[in-house]
């Protein structure tokens, strides 16, 4: 396996990685079994990357270095940088004067590459008369450098989803960016109680949240907010790294990070696993209570093109003995090939499903269609892969699209109404996978009826009878999905999800079938029974024959009525296709 191996590996690759040999981690992650530990990995191209901070390091003491009243204490300094690269002075000193951006290819990239894998020599640096963080604070001036952030990015949402979904209870990063506490801080609209933020040994005492962010190297938003309270938390130096397995002032947050290394199962996402004081926590877990071997689910799991030398060290530590007695098992059963962000976002994929299938569930309950439970699972998965075959290209923008028209689908179909966030996540429900089948809010919502249509609207799909896409527009005529038939001339079709009578109508009385050419899928009998009791008006009366020559009205089609009187999967789809009429 390689890099290109990992960058390369799709959304639906993945998917399959987690039905398959990674089917019980994935289980044991949707039922919050693994920590998650992120690394700058997740935040590239957001958040400065080394080589931007050894760039920025290397001018600022470039500089001072060539200005007479302070070259005596500063080209010292700069020498000692070049030296932690392992790039030869002798190749630097006739750049000197040179702005470093302008150096030479290959004199230049040589010195980032090299600090890159040796940031906390860099920031271990030392200059008479200031502060030990002087280069991180002063040189690199770390708060400018992550001044103004992009949006969070793909990654980021992801965690944030788990994080509302209740599927992601414990966090830990090394990052500085705010990015994560970010994406929360959108997708739940600035709710309260959702993400505990940990970077002062205070703020373990914190409001617990549905997560817990632990940023064990401290945090540049906190530290830029209110420096005296917070700068003395970032950890990038040698000097730092060395002391914080042993230092008292890191006793609190060390102890946390310690526990989650001993009592969590350990998804590893962007992590060098370079940090000395990384290992060592993991090296007192393993001490505290060793992961035996076989361990299924396994206990660690890196989202990488390959194990490296850093994660090989990983797992001999937490196996320990266990390790050279199952090395080739321990070391592939370890491997997700593919970088945190497509791992990240085909775990959003997974537990949703996981959590339709788990409502459908209980939607089938006592009927004898319980018996095909599999046949309609399989068929939600197959839209699963389908939505997830898209996540190509930038999948930041991908993922917005995603979560806009998710939170619309689930918002038209609860409430009959548009979100009042535009960019925000509505959740499908609050807890863990296993938990569902014991959430009452989860039965009475009616989300496994919403999962067998959605997993019906898929059988048609492949069997070549419509096409589905997202709505055509962001009105709320426009539906929730739109559906295309697949003969001559068919028209494009909204297609909405109505948990109650009461939702269509709301619908109805907002304007959501003003097209005349609906489809409105009921997960109950209500409102036929209403239209029936009325003036004898069938409910899903036309105008003209389904589908085929013109305006045909809104029609709507109950799926209650199709689950009270079908005994078979194959029954109920022929059922359903008769009466979508698309």
């Amino acid at each position: 396996m390689t890099a290109e191996a990992a960058t390369n590996a799709t959304v639906p690759d993945i998917l399959e990685q987690l039905d398959g040999d990674f089917a019980a981690m994935a289980a044991a992650f949707g039922n919050s079994a693994f920590a998650l530990w992120v690394g700058s990995g997740i935040s590239f191209g957001r958040a400065p990357d080394l080589g931007m901070i050894a760039a920025r390091a290397i001018e600022f003491l470039r500089v001072k270095a060539n200005n007479p009243p302070t070259q005596a204490l500063f080209e010292p300094a700069l020498r000692a940088a070049i030296t932690a690269s392992r790039t030869a002075i002798a190749a630097a000193e006739p750049y000197f004067a040179t702005p470093f951006v302008n150096w030479p290819d290959e004199v230049r990239q040589p010195i980032i590459r090299g600090l890159w894998n040796r940031y906390s020599d860099l920031l271990n640096v030392r200059i008479q008369n200031t502060e030990e963080d002087y280069i991180l604070w002063d040189a690199v001036d770390v708060r400018d450098a992550f001044s103004n952030p992009p949006p969070p990015g793909c990654a980021h949402f992801c965690i944030a989803i788990l994080v509302l979904e209740g599927v992601l209870r414990e966090i830990a990063s090394a990052n500085w960016d705010g990015f994560i506490e970010a994406a929360v801080e959108q997708l739940a609209g600035g709710l309260a109680g959702n993400l505990q933020v940990v970077v002062d040994p205070a703020h373990l005492r914190d409001q617990p949240g549905k997560g817990r962010l632990i940023k064990f190297h401290g945090c540049i938003v906190h530290a830029t907010q209110d420096e005296a309270a917070y700068r003395k938390f970032l950890v990038g130096s040698t000097t730092q790294i060395n002391a914080w397995p042993h230092h008292q002032f890191y006793a609190a947050i060390r102890n946390e990070v310690v526990s989650l290394a001993t009592n969590h199962r350990a998804l590893m996402t962007g992590l060098s696993l370079q940090d000395g004081n990384l290992q060592a926590a993991f090296n007192v877990a393993r001490q505290a209570n060793p992961w035996p071997w076989p361990c299924m689910p396994q206990a660690h799991v890196f989202c990488e093109g390959e194990i490296g030398d850093g994660q090989r060290l990983m797992l001999q530590t937490v196996y320990s003995g266990s390790y050279n007695n199952a090395i080739e098992e321990i070391e592939k059963s370890a491997l997700l090939v593919a970088w945190g962000e497509q791992v990240l976002l085909a775990l959003v994929f997974k537990v949703l499903a996981d959590k339709f299938a788990a409502s459908i569930d209980i939607a089938l309950h006592g009927r004898e269609l319980a018996n095909d439970r599999a046949v309609i699972t399989a068929a939600l998965n197959r839209l699963r892969d389908a939505a997830a075959a898209h996540a190509t290209g930038d999948r930041t923008v991908f993922v917005a699209r995603a979560i806009s028209c998710w939170s619309r689908l689930l918002s038209l179909f609860r409430t009959g109404t548009l979100p009042t966030r535009p960019a925000g996540y509505e959740m499908l429900t609050s807890g863990t996978v296993g938990s569902v089948g014991q959430d009452q809010n989860a039965r009475v919502a009616c989300l496994g009826e919403l999962g067998v249509a959605l997993a019906l609207l898929q059988q048609g799909v492949d069997e070549d009878r419509w096409t589905l896409a997202p709505p055509v527009n962001d009105q709320l005529a426009s539906g929730a999905v739109a559906g295309t038939g697949l003969w001559d001339g068919a028209p494009s079709r909204p297609i909405f999800f109505a948990r109650s009578a009461g939702t269509a109508i709301e619908l109805q009385k907002a304007g959501a079938f003003a097209n005349d050419n609906s489809i409105v899928i009921h997960v109950d009998a209500t409102w036929h029974e209403l239209q029936e009791a009325s003036v004898g008006e069938s409910p899903r009366k036309v105008s003209r024959s389904p589908g085929r020559n013109g305006t045909i009205g809104t029609h709507h089609v109950s799926l209650a009525r199709m689950l009270a009187n079908e005994t078979t999967a194959e029954g109920l789809s022929a059922r359903f296709v008769s009466e979508l009429a698309l």
